[in-house]
């Protein structure tokens, strides 16, 4: 990872270079020169990277907000374009609590069987009531079945949907929460983190997971009647 501050042409063919072979290069762009774009910098260096939300971008570039403020976005950036996904898995499981019991929902991208999207609605507030703060009720964030757990597990007060760096869900309820680069990145992820998987429907990326999982100790419930 290269922290461009500031700079002149040297900085510039510095971060083109490491652009070039695959390094990561965070410009601190409230600086000026080379590293708000000056002196032939690569454009492609000043767009927000799929680590990084917007809120972090823009404060790395606003000379407007607080210096604590760049600093503090600046090293969450940097922090997570070196986090791998079993880095990722740890850091989502540890602010969940090595004490609760996390319960995936795998289901494929907007799985909506009538079928499915009703045996979910039913199993959802049944979850919440039985095992309530003891628990975590994770999502990717998908539409269909996986957005239906989410609206229907009590208040959505124990429900994380795990999306990649900015990304958002648009789910009414449940906390999004970011982890990976992409969707293959948040689904190694995801399938490192949980204890119980609930599997509905699904393709093969449903039983990627689900193989993954089983093949760490996790405990797999399959709704066989879904398909």
């Amino acid at each position: 990872v290269y922290v461009t501050v500031g700079g002149d042409g040297e900085v510039s063919q510095i971060a083109k270079a490491a652009e070039a072979r695959g390094a990561k290069v965070v410009p601190l762009m409230r600086t000026g020169g080379a590293s708000d774009g000056e002196f032939g910098f690569p454009k492609a260096a000043l767009s927000k990277p799929s680590y990084a939300t917007e809120d972090q971008w823009s404060r790395l570039a606003s000379k407007d907000a607080p210096v604590e403020d760049s600093a503090e976005a600046a090293v969450d950036v940097v922090v997570r374009a070196m986090e791998s996904p079993p880095e990722a898995a740890h850091r989502l499981r540890s602010s969940m609590g090595n004490e609760t019991t996390v319960v995936c929902i795998v289901s494929e991208a907007e799985d909506g069987a009538a079928d499915s999207e009703a045996l979910v609605k039913s199993i959802a507030p049944q979850l919440d009531a039985q095992m309530g703060s003891r628990s975590t009720f994770v999502t990717r964030g998908m539409s269909g079945v996986q957005e239906t757990f989410a609206n229907n597990a009590g208040d959505g007060s124990q429900v994380k949907n795990i999306m990649p760096f900015g990304q958002s869900s648009g789910f009414d309820k449940g906390e999004d929460i970011n982890a990976g680069g992409d969707d293959e990145e948040r689904d190694e992820i995801f399938g490192s983190v949980g204890d119980v998987y609930v599997t509905v429907g699904g393709d093969g990326e449903v039983s990627q997971i689900a193989k993954a999982a089983e093949a760490r100790g996790a405990k797999v419930v399959p709704l066989m009647r879904t398909g």
